[in-house]
């Protein structure tokens, strides 16, 4: 019983220690770097908004709407030079971002799929391009109505290089990219929601938070 008391324990100071050193990128709050967010393609249009959701940290929020035809595009930020949170995102392995997926109608599936992945753009940031995109998270679709987080790996971009890297000396500018196909044949407007852009500790620094837990455990004992 005792072992078990102190699993659990050692369980939580490893997720105390992953929300504690997920670094807080973008909460889309004024004066942050990014703005303003424009959407892109055009039929997408982005706002910000304070309401809860999306709305899960601070005051403010992405908003995003797409009308009939399109699937693939989302909101994309001003261009912006900031080396420190360019060297986060270098040295993560992931970054996590929250959701509110759209429900146009309740009890309906409105999406046989739905993924999202961020580009990045910057002069010559990868060999003979502009541009680099990361893999994609896991679906979104089976979460109609509901804010989520969802996680997007950096480690491999959809390019192949083996990890985006951007250079912190030079302007940069992202885009949240939306994936997805509608179920129903629904071309309805959507609106999703973003907010709290975090990068993803790696995971050497979850051990090492962990040891430090269980040695803490013992001396208890």
């Amino acid at each position: 019983m005792m072992r078990l008391s102190m699993l659990c324990a050692a369980a939580v100071v490893l997720v105390g220690a992953a929300s504690a050193n997920a670094q807080l990128l973008f909460g889309y709050e004024a004066g942050e770097p990014g703005h303003p967010y424009a959407g892109n393609p055009a039929p997408y249009v982005t706002s910000i908004v304070t309401t809860a959701p999306p709305v899960t940290q601070g005051t403010q929020a992405l908003s995003t709407t797409i009308n009939a035809g399109q699937f693939f595009g989302g909101p994309g930020s001003a261009a912006f030079t900031d080396a420190l949170r360019a060297a986060i995102i270098n040295g993560a392995p992931a970054v996590q971002i929250d959701m509110t997926v759209p429900d146009p109608r309740p009890g309906v599936a409105d999406f046989n799929f739905g993924n999202i992945d961020l580009t990045f753009f910057q002069t010559n940031i990868r060999p003979g391009a502009d541009a680099d995109e990361t893999r994609f998270s896991p679906t979104f679709a089976l979460s109609e109505g509901q804010t989520i987080t969802l996680e997007i790996p950096l480690t491999m971009t959809q390019f192949g290089t083996p990890h985006l890297t951007l250079n912190p000396a030079l302007p940069w500018s992202y885009q949240i990219d939306l994936s997805f196909g509608r179920a129903t044949g629904n071309d309805g407007p959507l609106t999703f929601g973003f907010d709290n852009l975090r990068a993803v500790p790696e995971p050497g620094s979850l051990a090492l938070a962990g040891t430090i837990g269980l040695g803490l455990l013992r001396r208890r004992r």
